[in-house]
């Protein structure tokens, strides 16, 4: 159980390191801000000059009260550490340029951003921010997490709009239909992957059948 726990907690904190590679590495050196609560932090920051991660802590502390109460417990544990990593994380992780091309970079940030997503919702986890109402979204109304992702991130568009112009607000929109489009691959990949893995399990029943047509000595 020990085993299980420190492995789950490894797959959290690698999930948050991949969003974090995204926004710091490739997405906000070029100014594109377009995903999670990282990216709110950087727009309200460039706007009213208020700190990013003061942000990025108020706004996580809010998502886990309604994860305490609207999610399951087990979620909130999950969430809980990812919450308090990612700011930390973010802080840690220096903003650097790795790639001048900024199409490149815009894919590559989405992508990565998705990646990390997905990797925390694969075990049930979230780094907090606006991670979790696509959960809550999916357990109350059906919605699917990509496409809450996507509902979700679209404040981020209205406040590049409000900052700096429509040309900043329609690269963060696409940006975020990016991540929406490699979540719902990604989540397909791992649902075919899953479903291949029943097929090739036999179950209890065909077990016990096949005991019983095995020649007997």
């Amino acid at each position: 159980m020990k085993n299980i726990q420190m492995k789950k907690q490894v797959a959290i904190l690698l999930g948050v390191l991949w969003i974090c590679i995204a926004l710091n590495f490739f997405l906000l050196p070029h100014s594109i801000a377009s995903a999670g609560v990282g990216s709110i932090g950087y727009l309200v920051e460039t706007g009213w000059q208020i700190n990013r991660h003061v942000i990025v802590w108020s706004i996580n502390l809010v998502m886990l009260t309604l994860t305490y109460f609207l999610l399951e417990r087990a979620v909130f544990i999950n969430t809980l550490v990812g919450s308090l990593t990612f700011p930390v994380m973010l802080a840690l992780l220096p903003e650097w340029m790795l790639i001048r091309f900024y199409g490149v970079s815009l894919i590559l940030g989405s992508f990565f951003f998705s990646l990390g997503i997905y990797s925390l919702y694969r075990i049930g986890a979230s780094n907090g921010g606006v991670t979790i109402p696509p959960l809550i979204l999916e357990k109350y109304y059906g919605i699917r997490k990509s496409t809450g992702v996507l509902l979700t991130n679209a404040v981020i568009v209205l406040l590049n709009l409000m900052i700096f112009s429509w040309q900043e607000a329609l690269v963060s929109a696409l940006s975020i239909y990016l991540i929406a489009f490699f979540m719902r691959n990604l989540l397909k990949f791992e649902q075919t992957r899953q479903l291949k893995r029943e097929q090739t399990t036999p179950t209890a029943t065909e077990e016990r059948i096949a005991k019983k047509t095995l020649p007997v000595d």
